[in-house]
């Protein structure tokens, strides 16, 4: 079941920012909600991240923390604090 979660959830991919504590730029990425405090993320940095960033996702770009909870070769799954 939480395969097709993540199918259905990349089906659903918006844009979004990857906001990185003292680094003067954001990366784009595609994102995903899966609920209210989870999200996947696709992007190739997915094994290159900190475990604690913030996301911002469409169409708000409002910044949230978040920390990885799943990595993978291009996709992160993340627990979205308010």
């Amino acid at each position: 079941m939480d395969t097709l979660v993540k199918e259905d959830a990349r089906s659903a991919l918006v844009d979004a920012e990857v906001i990185l504590r003292d680094w003067p730029r954001s990366y784009g990425c595609k994102a995903a909600l899966l609920g209210k405090t989870r999200a996947l993320i696709a992007t190739n940095l997915a094994r290159d991240l900190p475990d604690c960033f913030s996301l911002a996702i469409a169409p708000d770009f409002n910044p949230r923390p978040c920390t990885v909870t799943w990595r993978g070769r291009d996709i992160l799954k993340v627990m979205i604090f308010e």
